[in-house]
């Protein structure tokens, strides 16, 4: 453990950050071929499923690492290593009884639910996935313990996983459903008892089972998850080191940490319920507003659409399928860019809950000077390289979907702007909560949603905008939120930040990054396939980044140090006078 404690946060964001990018690859080889299985009316069932689990597991459970690794880290700073356990175990007594509550909500609501949104079909994919909720608070406990130890590394071997488990079961469900259910009715007529009339209609009948089906590999990859934390920890290994244990004090009353932990879990909770209630909000508002503007001009609509909308969606099934594009194909593709940043939160709350314990304002503002500038390097390049090759890739990644693609990738190119501004308030809330301040992006995140949700209101259901209004409401609102939050965290910790080094520098080399990444794609399109023009247009302008960031001296020597083998390019960089 020593190791990882003088290494800091870099170290540890090093390893989420190499975890979250084989957990995004696996994802993307799961949610792909699961894209071409269901499309887009049967995503809009698997979605479904998702949009509620999201703000309950917020609500349960996201609140539980973030307070038990802020604790931790705490007690470790100060020698208290007889607190740092017992916090683990109160942690599990707690949150388990309140996920198990969790899944008995969607067990219950999921009929409900799905009816509210306008769409029945999907409740067996939420039953299917109500119990991921029991699992995920087991696994938040075990994550958040090892996380205060700034040991980074359990919870990204659980994230992988639980990714693989995800994709083996899911994929094979989903598949196994399908073909079960098409070969019966081949026989009968019927799809699991369900008469159909025609082959198109018996595809569209089997979709609600077969969401369900990847939706279990879903809840099946939680559960792996959780047992692979319970035997980690219960082989011993991690954990806190005999010499500091036999210096620490007696522990603190299990009723006082108890108290603690839920003092800064509940405004956490909050705050991220708020978050993940604009993914809710889109569900529930852009559901119901894009049945208005089809039924106000279902031939506005339906001639935006023309030739993007298979055999067999009628006006009926329209606002599902082109809801089950935006969050089934284009959502996934966003929601790589805040993916990469959250580690960077993650990773870097513990150091920072140790600095601000201790009163260490030169390390609380190198940690965050660091962290911000990282998290612009990564989001700023991926935003505005998806805005500037939203359509090519989207082709590329959903080769057999055509259609939808079609019709949602206008949406995407805005989606990657907005997708910064969540990127960059994700490491800023980290630090707010690591500072005592849980209660502020709940506030920020509250008005934000505010206003999403009225701009979804009134946007979605004018038919001339529909689906492609909704991103509209998540830019407005975190570009709010990223403001104030920002403005807030250098007036409550006092560092000094440089503007123009952390967000000035790579915004300019992201541009470079867009511009030369579409260039080069358009060059090349009238002499190759599509798919090497996209990629030799994505590696052109990942180059180019690199040279700009490199001659404009953005990159530090401590952004440098989380790199295996970092001395040898600080003294590359050194030589040539590179480095900011």
């Amino acid at each position: 453990m020593g190791r990882q404690h003088k290494q800091g946060y870099l170290y540890g964001m090093m390893v989420l950050a190499a975890g979250t990018i084989v957990v995004k690859l696996i994802g993307a080889l799961f949610k792909i071929p699961l894209t071409n299985i269901l499309g887009g009316v049967g995503m809009s069932y698997f979605n479904v499923a998702y949009d509620l689990y999201y703000p309950l597991y917020a609500l349960f459970v996201s609140g539980v690492p973030v307070a038990v690794s802020k604790l931790v880290s705490e007690s470790m700073a100060r020698g208290q290593a007889r607190d740092a356990r017992r916090l683990l175990r109160i942690s599990a007594v707690i949150f388990v009884g309140i996920g198990l509550s969790g899944s008995v909500v969607m067990v219950f609501g999921a009929k409900w639910f799905a009816a509210v949104v306008h769409n029945p079909d999907a409740r067996y994919a939420v039953w299917m996935l109500s119990p991921a909720l029991f699992f995920g608070c087991v696994t938040a406990a075990f994550r958040g313990y090892f996380q205060g130890l700034q040991d980074m590394r359990p919870t990204a071997v659980s994230q992988i996983v639980e990714a693989v488990a995800k994709l083996v079961l899911g994929l094979t469900l989903a598949y196994l459903i399908t073909q079960a259910g098409l070969r019966q009715f081949a026989r009968q007529g019927t799809v699991f008892g369900i008469p159909c009339p025609g082959a198109e209609e018996a595809r569209l009948a089997v979709l609600p089972f077969a969401a369900a089906g990847a939706i279990l590999g879903v809840t099946a990859g939680a559960l792996c998850g959780s047992i692979y934390l319970y035997g980690y920890h219960k082989l011993g290994r991690g954990g806190i080191p005999l010499a500091l244990w036999k210096k620490a004090p007696k522990a603190v009353p299990a009723k006082v940490l108890g108290r603690r932990l839920i003092a800064i879990a509940l405004p956490v909770c909050c705050a991220s319920v708020i978050t993940n209630m604009t993914s809710f909000i889109d569900l529930v508002s852009v559901m119901n507003r894009l049945v208005s503007a089809i039924e106000n001009s279902p031939e506005t609509v339906l001639g935006m659409y023309r030739n993007a909308i298979p055999s067999g969606v009628g006006l009926e099934q329209l606002a599902s399928y082109l809801y089950g594009c935006y969050s089934g194909l284009a959502v996934p593709i966003y929601n790589l860019v805040p993916s990469l940043t959250a580690v960077i939160g993650v990773s870097l709350l513990p150091a920072v809950s140790a600095s601000w314990a201790t009163h260490s304002q030169a390390a609380l503002e190198r940690n965050v000077a660091s962290a911000l500038r990282v998290a612009s390097m990564i989001a700023m390049p991926a935003g505005i390289g998806i805005s500037a090759m939203a359509e090519p890739i989207m082709r590329l990644l959903y080769f057999s979907k055509p259609m939808e693609v079609a019709a949602i990738a206008p949406a995407l190119r805005l989606m990657g702007i907005s997708a910064v501004f969540v990127a960059l308030t994700l490491p800023v809330n980290a630090i707010l909560q690591a500072v005592g301040r849980a209660e502020l992006p709940m506030k920020l995140l509250l008005w934000g949603g505010l206003m999403k949700l009225a701009l979804n209101y009134f946007m979605v259901a004018v038919p001339q905008l529909n689906i492609r209004a909704v991103p509209v409401g998540t830019l407005f609102c975190y570009a709010f939120v990223l403001a104030v939050s920002l403005s807030a965290l250098i007036h409550t910790t006092g560092v000094r930040l440089s503007i123009s080094g952390i967000f000035g520098k790579p915004l300019f080399a992201a541009l470079c990054c867009g511009v030369t990444a579409r260039a080069a794609y358009l060059l090349l399109l009238s002499t190759c396939q599509e798919a090497v023009s996209t990629l030799f247009g994505v590696a052109v302008g990942g180059f180019f980044y690199l040279v700009v960031l490199i001659f404009t001296k953005t990159v530090t020597k401590i952004d440098i140090l989380m790199l295996p083998n970092a001395e040898k390019f600080i003294n590359i960089l050194e030589k040539h006078k590179l480095l900011g």
